[in-house]
């Protein structure tokens, strides 16, 4: 099966339905969606402005099934709101097993064994003076004013780092480090000194000065962030990970430096990005994506043929993958949702689909299920087992 890059192709899906000219898959696709609607329409009151060419597509999808008398027709004002829903995919969750596969998709039924509740804004912050604050939902919101730089959190989760007295800060003999760690199962983000912004993914960390003085904004990155820089030219901003340097005056970029996926990918969405190791130094244009391994003298490949879609999805909301091995998928649900897995038995499969990530680990586990190649069990301590199924 294609793998559906969902911004771009889901259109381009309902015309060719629409057209005639749809594979059976993209058939299946779109009619099994409908279906879908319409055993939950009590989910689809709250209709928003829908563009008039989604209103139309949704009006001749109906017409089109309803000739064939395959599912009952929907009055309109309860599936208006569906109309984005099926273009965005932001509702009705799909896994589909890439290629060489004719398993129909098959919308969600919840399991109520497998039940995990997703991941929230959660992380500790550890101050230059060693005391730590768990950043919850429960933290007050001014934080710390020492050293002439005020630290408050907001209630949706952000960490902000205001300079207040300048004079204090270049008097300062020695520069403040913080640090703050994300624990599986949260997320975060940071506003720097300088208006730099970082969102944090689960199971990982931050370390950054509490201003930044001298030539240079220098930070320490584990796991992935995201970032959005303030433009400084006289000022070039570092992120250090894993043996490698990224330079950057003042872009957007993804870093995805998990340990467990074997590889530090640094995606550039917007801007110019350094990045380099002891080995190699590439330039990167926004589209690109430089992939290496942790070792000191390790290769540096760029790859052109990137969705930036998929490399940030998960700080918009999503898992979202393209042709994506099952044990990444697993690697990012185990660190979402907190949970152990059993790598003994997976299949070697690669799968494509779109998960909100404040589903409950039951829902996506159903739909990666409904493949046929695989079925989950959840064990006490939040472990879960993977059984790989024969055919």
């Amino acid at each position: 099966m294609t793998a559906f890059r969902p911004q771009k192709d889901i259109q381009k899906i309902i015309q060719r339905y629409l057209a005639g000219k749809a594979t059976a898959d993209e058939i299946r696709f779109v009619e099994e969606y409908y279906k879908y609607l319409g055993k939950e329409e009590g989910h689809l009151d709250n209709a928003d402005e829908i563009q008039e060419l989604e209103k139309a597509n949704f009006v001749a999808i109906q017409a089109k099934i309803a000739s064939s008398k395959k599912y009952r027709v929907l009055p309109f004002y309860k599936y208006v709101s569906a109309a984005a829903v099926l273009i965005l995919l932001t509702v009705g969750l799909y896994f589909f097993l890439s290629k060489n596969s004719n398993t129909v998709p098959v919308p969600l039924t919840k399991i109520e064994n497998l039940d995990v509740l997703p991941g929230t804004d959660k992380a500790i912050l550890t101050l230059a003076d060693g005391s730590k604050v768990i950043l919850d939902e429960k933290t007050a919101e001014n934080i710390s004013d020492k050293h002439g730089v005020k630290i408050s959190k907001t209630k949706d989760g952000q960490l902000i780092y205001t300079v207040l007295n300048t004079d204090a800060v270049s008097s300062s003999e020695k520069i403040s480090l913080n640090t703050i760690q994300t624990p599986k199962g949260g997320q975060y983000q940071v506003v720097l000194p300088d208006g730099t912004k970082v969102w944090l993914n689960a199971a990982s960390s931050l370390k950054y000065p509490e201003v930044f003085v001298g030539n240079q904004r220098t930070v320490e990155l584990t796991g992935e962030a995201y970032f959005e820089v303030t433009k400084n030219k006289t000022k070039p901003f570092h992120v250090k990970s894993e043996n490698q340097d990224v330079e950057v005056i003042g872009t957007h970029f993804n870093i995805n430096g998990y340990l467990d996926d074997q590889t530090i990918k640094t995606t550039l969405l917007e801007g110019s990005v350094r990045v380099c190791n002891a080995s190699a130094v590439k330039i990167l244009k926004p589209g690109e994506q430089a992939i290496a391994g942790f070792a000191k003298n390790s290769m540096i490949n760029i790859s052109s043929d990137v969705d930036t879609n998929d490399e940030i999805a998960w700080k918009n909301g999503l898992f979202q993958f393209n042709d994506a091995d099952l044990k990444i998928i697993l690697n990012q649900l185990e660190r979402w949702y907190d949970i152990k897995i059993d790598y003994s038995s997976i299949p070697k499969k690669r799968y494509n689909g779109m998960v909100p990530r404040k589903s409950r680990l039951s829902e996506v586990l159903r739909m990666l299920e409904k493949t046929g190649n695989i079925q989950f069990e959840l064990l006490e301590g939040r472990q879960l087992k993977v059984i790989s199924q024969k055919k």
